[in-house]
């Protein structure tokens, strides 16, 4: 039988209706069965019905075939074969989602399933396929599809095929956070390169207004902030696609980021996004970005657990290391600990630097990623976590209207961008040119640590300027010379030099505020400036007696945040010249 079927449809032989199938020279005439279409499909009998119905006998005509531009010829023949025969030898990579068009549109369900099978890697258009998944809404095909995308993003946008998505496939690669590329330059890049060939397909000049015109919402994907500053500043910026304030929202971002993480803009708010994207299928020694995520779930039975229950992410390898979220229970009052961890070994390099990003996902919009804050890292075998013992309270983080915690799905989602600057530190420090930054920190639970004694101190996190690590040194003091029993905070800047064993010498202007509460943009209410040379015998310098704890918590002054119990130090640091020379 299946014999006679397969004689039948390549003969032609007693042939009742033929189709003119493709598109421009492509165009073949095909010739077929009407009994034989009409039980394997109901839209084929729909069509019939309608022509005997008004008795357009010539539309058995060779002369007068139906005309089928929508589906290629190839395509058209496997379903014909699939419908006689139930052959589907013809079905590969090139053909596979013309045929699953066909199939859906002529209605033949035992042909769409053959057609989702075929390995994506060896589909000839896998942002076809995509596309394809997406109109007919076979979401888990799409999301193979879209996951082989970003995996291989880099060899992809290379291809001719990427050139044809349109504006709404690129929005959708370019806002994902898998998207698998070395660098957010790179991105940007391939994202102009789509552009232009736009402008050349609507015979309009690749100029900037059009390239921005082309690209549309999707100039908003791209993550600028993440950009290198000097291929920004030669690459981004000459392209003249972004406008003077998007340009300017670049740099203060990346100057000011700590405005950011409390929430004010500034006179230039950066309108890109900034979070990094997750590599973690890649695990080459070269790639010095990336992005850790832990989901935690149950997290009301994780939330009362015991002081000290702690969860670790999946391990991300950045530049040939192994890098993991450790978050755990800490002090009575159940604050989440929050830290990027790192286990050295032996034979790998004593020192790191780094920089990274902690941010707890917001559940309300992907726009929005919440709260976090990024630092400047070096780390040696000493010490293997680094981050925040208090990140935030677990009531916080389970209150609804913060958006944190998602309810339905019973699971919080943390996250932290992480950027290896170098393996080792002497190098990272002839190479670095950073000779200007800002330190922050912020004293929590001021009026605690008002009542506590003499010398009872508070440090910063580590923030590398000129490649030399610094930290605020916050004290408490008395004031010199007084016989009363007042307390003063004492603010020093300290140089966390690594190497002991080392001569060095560092020149610094160094300004000290506190940042004032009500208007992080106006000038602080109380600064003071000193320069100094530090070596290795003189490590930090500053003012043993900068303000007086009543005068701090004075809330005329504007100085201290009683709702949160907090002030903010600053101090910014201009390095002007730093070197080392080992000893012989």
């Amino acid at each position: 039988m299946v014999d006679r079927m397969k004689h039948l449809l390549s003969t032609g032989e007693d042939a009742d209706v033929y189709f003119l199938v493709g598109d421009g020279d492509g165009k073949e005439l095909l010739s077929a069965h009407k009994l034989v279409l009409k039980h394997a499909s109901e839209v084929f009998a729909a069509m019939f019905r309608f022509d005997a119905k008004n008795e357009k006998k010539e539309f058995a005509s060779a002369n007068c075939p139906v005309e089928v531009s929508d589906v290629e010829a190839a395509a058209f023949k496997v379903m014909l074969s699939f419908i006689y025969t139930d052959d589907l030898s013809e079905l590969n990579g090139d053909n596979a989602m013309a045929v699953l068009y066909a199939a859906k549109k002529y209605n033949i369900p035992g042909l769409v399933l053959p057609s989702l099978q075929i390995p994506i890697p060896k589909l000839s258009n896998v942002f076809l396929a995509y596309a394809q998944a997406l109109l007919f809404e076979f979401e888990d095909f799409a999301r193979e599809c879209l996951r082989y995308i970003c995996q291989n993003a880099v060899k992809l946008f290379r291809l001719d095929h990427f050139l044809q998505i349109d504006q709404k496939m690129l929005c959708s690669l370019l806002d994902n956070d898998r998207l698998l590329f070395s660098d957010e330059f790179a991105i940007w890049k391939a994202a102009l390169r789509w552009a232009d060939e736009k402008c050349r397909q609507n015979a309009i000049e690749c100029s900037s207004d059009n390239r921005r015109s082309v690209l549309g919402p999707a100039v908003f994907k791209i993550r600028f902030p993440n950009v290198h500053e000097d291929d920004f500043a030669k690459g981004v910026v000459p392209s003249g696609l972004l406008t003077v304030e998007e340009v300017l929202g670049v740099y203060q971002f990346n100057s000011h980021p700590y405005l950011y993480l409390r929430g004010v803009p500034g006179l230039y708010p950066s309108k890109f996004p900034s979070h990094g994207r997750i590599s973690d299928w890649n695990t080459t020694k070269g790639n010095r970005r990336g992005t850790l995520a832990l989901e935690i779930e149950k997290m009301p039975e994780f939330a009362g657990g015991s002081v000290g229950s702690s969860r670790f992410s999946e391990a991300l390898f950045i530049n040939g290391f192994e890098w993991r979220i450790l978050t755990q229970i800490n002090d009575e009052k159940k604050c989440l600990g929050f830290y990027l961890w790192y286990e050295a070994k032996k034979e790998e390099p004593w020192d790191s630097v780094f920089s990274a990003t902690f941010r707890i996902v917001s559940e309300k919009s992907e726009a929005d990623n919440s709260i976090g804050t990024r630092c400047d890292y070096v780390i040696d075998r000493s010490r293997s976590a680094h981050g925040f013992e208090n990140f935030i309270t677990f009531a916080e983080l389970m209150e609804p209207s913060n958006g944190f915690y998602n309810r339905k799905e019973d699971k919080l989602t943390l996250v932290i961008d992480l950027i290896a600057k170098e393996e080792k530190l002497d190098k990272f420090i002839l190479e670095h040119s950073k000779t200007k930054g800002t330190l922050f920190m912020e004293i929590e639970k001021v009026s605690e640590f008002a009542r506590e004694i003499i010398f009872s101190e508070r440090k910063s996190e580590t923030v590398l300027i000129k490649g030399v690590p610094w930290k605020i040194w916050a004290k408490i003091k008395t004031k010199n010379g007084s016989t009363d029993k007042e307390k003063w905070l004492g603010i020093y800047l300290l140089c966390v030099w690594p190497k002991e064993d080392s001569k060095w010498r560092c020149k610094c202007l160094a300004t000290f505020r506190i940042v004032s509460q009500n208007s992080v943009v106006a000038r602080d209410m109380k600064e003071m400036s000193k320069e100094r040379i530090v070596n290795n015998k003189s490590t930090y310098w500053g003012f043993s007696n900068f303000i007086s704890f009543a005068a701090l918590m004075d809330p005329s002054k504007g100085l201290y945040d009683k709702n949160e119990d907090k002030v903010t130090l600053a101090v910014d640091v201009t390095v002007k010249e730093a070197k080392t020379e080992d000893k012989s």
